[in-house]
């Protein structure tokens, strides 16, 4: 790492989890990062992979505990040599095995009296603290509560902060590199609706599938398309299904170029998810800068991105016949989708730039007291 010719700056402690896997809050702590390091800030990151798939992300098993190890006595180590202003650290959704390890690694932050930026690119945590027996939720009020700093990537996302009585909150959205491609057009005989991310029910796949079933009724264009991988065999063979039926196409988990040419060739996103842990899905913003009309559901994060009837539209979670409409109609008006994939474009360029994400995340850091 470069160190920051400013003396000035103080010295960040990051813990965060960088590729792989390749979801949205391991994509975005990499950029942090590299905008960190491209501006010369005094940092130092450990590196929280307990996960190298996104399936796994989440679960428990033997090898995570021997990781956890590892990234406590790093910690511990970093905290008495490299003695940093401030700990950063991105505080776990509304699952139990990713709270316990998150009050593993924060008790001796908060013990030993360091400042915390909490960035929460996971959403929800306020919602499993009832569900906690009293020692959990003693320790959880102890780790969590009252940490000096925090970014939200939205205002919906500020509601976890909130719950953890943090008064100094800051939204830093997150930022996407515009695709390069210029000579890529759509498929002029099918109109391509595109699903990207964990393959899992909670994200939508299967949601996914049924809304294409009830659309293709109508409209034989509509096809399918999924980057992904599956969660479990459950959403393995509902997509295989699906591919026998001639409703979709699989990708597989695609990277670069080629994930690039999928979304530029792609027609709309529909991303129908009840994920626990979502809140402001990167994927959305990917789906912007296609220029591609995003249909989805009403949930956490999603709509402080989606403008329902503006650059997509925002519906109720399962409800496959009014996400089956809205698809519908993008599909058999070509002025409306027009409509909808330029203000999607122009959104995106507004709000989502990298350059806005690198000019908000340096601010940040130079502000730090």
């Amino acid at each position: 790492m470069k160190t920051n010719l400013n003396s000035s700056s103080k010295r960040i402690l990051i813990l965060g989890q960088t590729p792989p896997p390749f979801g949205g809050q391991a994509i975005n702590i990499q950029k942090m990062l590299a905008v960190l390091d491209q501006h010369q800030f005094q940092f130092k990151h450990i590196r929280l992979d307990l996960s190298e798939e996104l399936s796994e992300m989440g679960a428990f098993n033997g090898n995570k505990v021997f990781k956890l190890l590892k990234i406590f006595f790093a910690l511990i180590w970093q905290m008495l040599v490299y003695h940093p202003d401030y700990i950063y650290y991105p505080p776990a959704g509304p699952t139990r095995n990713a709270v316990y390890r998150d009050l593993v690694l924060l008790f001796p932050i908060k013990l030993f009296g360091f400042k915390r930026i909490f960035h929460f690119h996971a959403g929800g945590i306020a919602t499993i603290y009832p569900q906690l027996n009293q020692w959990a939720k003693w320790l959880f009020r102890y780790v969590y509560f009252k940490a000096e700093k925090a970014i939200c990537l939205s205002k919906a996302g500020t509601i976890d902060a909130h719950f953890l009585q943090i008064d100094s909150v800051s939204i830093i959205a997150s930022g996407v590199e515009p695709f390069t491609s210029t000579t890529l057009s759509k498929e002029q005989d099918s109109f391509i609706v595109l699903f990207a991310g964990l393959c899992s029910a909670s994200k939508g796949i299967l949601d996914f599938i049924a809304v294409l079933r009830q659309s293709r009724k109508f409209n034989k264009q509509i096809k399918g398309r999924v980057i992904g991988k599956p969660s479990s065999s459950l959403e393995a063979n509902a997509l295989r299904e699906a591919e026998k039926e001639g409703i979709l196409e699989y990708h597989g988990v695609v990277t670069g170029k080629e994930k690039e040419t999928v979304f530029l060739s792609s027609s709309a996103f529909l991303f129908p998810t009840v994920f626990e842990s979502e809140n402001f899905p990167t994927v959305i913003v990917e789906a912007f800068a296609a220029s591609l009309p995003v249909i989805a559901t009403n949930w956490r994060g999603i709509p402080d991105l989606v403008v329902h009837e503006q650059n997509g539209y925002l519906q109720e979670p399962h409800d496959i016949e009014a996400m089956s409409n809205s698809l519908i109609g993008l599909a058999n008006d070509s002025v409306l989708y027009q409509r909808l994939s330029t203000n999607a474009k122009n959104h995106f360029d507004a709000n989502y730039s990298l350059g806005t994400f690198e000019r908000s995340i340096v601010a940040y850091f130079n502000q730090l007291e």
